[in-house]
């Protein structure tokens, strides 16, 4: 009985290894067939349990480094901060100095809407604040500039202090462009007034606040955050292709502020499935989807969207940058991928970051 015992075990573990080795040969072979017609210049890494499951770096650094792009070079990952900014509300939330249901006349009580709002309608993207950000090409790069009368007034010459200033006031000016819940729409204003509540909170700035909460206790020791570096002296970041006119200073704050790497990158998204940062309860709120039956391309948690498969992910785009990050506690998959040059891109990285979770869970069944 125990030979027996013995035999069965060891055909699971060869049987557990197999299927290991063969998702890994399969997702990493369709990477880099994927990867070759493309003039990819970024980095994707995708690991299963703390193992790598596959993973490209390509193209070089900014002079005058001049490094080979890798999995420790730095990227500004637009909206894919969202997350981050979520992350830092929950965390106040198990603090017991917030509620997700808490009025926003709490925060800002000179706000028309302040008793109409909540911070979940802020979180879920259906607050139905309005948008401060135009988005327009210039030079085929995605830039995002301030739009109607901030268009002018709020620029990278300003202090973050004084952008951010110009940008409540606005904000708070602006009547709703639809009733509060009764449907979702995407709005960077929203997570840049979440910012700002941390901050009322916590009393501390926003990027104090999730270095010393998030950062640090994750060992995201590479990270850190577009107003407090000069992305021309920047060491190790993979620069933008171009040099578009997009406003960053000061605006980008909750919503598409940090710059970071694969690595660290890898350590946030493990943080949802070992709860090392935050609670079970509060990984299921921010991956859980908020919109209605009904509604299109409503779908949105808290800072992520959640897919049909039980994980959650989110794009970012600033300047040339383009960058998705997935996550999937339950499988144990974390994806990240991200590139410099997204006006020279030939094909989607998109397609080629779901063709590979694809064939994961294609050969895990």
């Amino acid at each position: 009985m125990k030979r027996l015992l013995s035999v069965l075990i060891t055909a699971a573990l060869l049987l557990s290894l197999s299927s290991c080795v063969t998702a890994r040969d399969s997702a990493q072979e369709y990477l880099e067939n994927e990867i070759r017609d493309m003039n990819f210049s970024g980095v994707i890494l995708v690991t299963k349990n703390g193992q790598v499951v596959c993973q490209k770096a390509s193209g070089m650094e900014k002079t005058p480094f001049l490094s080979p792009v890798s999995l420790d070079t730095l990227f500004c990952v637009g909206s894919v901060s969202k997350q981050f900014a979520a992350a830092a509300v929950m965390l106040l939330q198990e603090d017991g100095k917030l509620s997700v249901n808490d009025r926003l006349s709490r925060f800002f009580p000179d706000y028309a809407y302040g008793k109409d709002l909540t911070v979940h309608n802020l979180l879920s993207m259906r607050s139905g604040i309005t948008e401060f950000y135009g988005v327009t090409y210039i030079d085929d790069a995605f830039t995002e500039i301030p739009t109607n009368d901030l268009e002018g007034i709020i620029t990278n010459q300003a202090t973050p202090a004084e952008n951010k200033a110009k940008l409540e006031q606005w904000l708070f000016r602006q009547p709703l462009d639809f009733e509060p819940d009764t449907e979702g729409a995407y709005s960077n204003s929203n997570y840049f007034l979440l910012a700002r509540i941390v901050e009322c909170v916590s009393e501390k700035s926003y990027n104090d606040f999730v270095r010393e909460r998030i950062f640090e206790p994750l060992g995201m020791n590479h990270s850190v955050f577009i107003d407090d570096v000069d992305l021309q002296t920047l060491p190790h970041l993979a620069a933008p292709s171009v040099n578009p006119k997009t406003v960053y200073v000061g605006v980008t704050m909750g919503l598409g502020d940090i710059i970071t790497n694969a690595r660290d990158m890898d350590k946030w998204l493990t943080s949802f499935r070992t709860h090392k940062l935050l609670s079970a309860e509060s990984v299921s709120a921010m991956m859980t989807d908020y919109s209605r039956e009904g509604e299109i391309d409503s779908e949105y948690g808290y800072g992520l969207i959640p897919d049909r498969k039980g994980g959650a992910y989110h794009n970012g785009y600033i300047t040339t940058y383009y960058s998705m990050d997935y996550c999937s506690p339950e499988q144990g998959i974390n994806l990240f991928a991200v590139t410099n040059d997204d006006v020279g891109l030939k094909g989607s990285l998109n397609e080629v970051c779901w063709g590979v979770l694809d064939r994961i869970s294609d050969t895990a069944q």
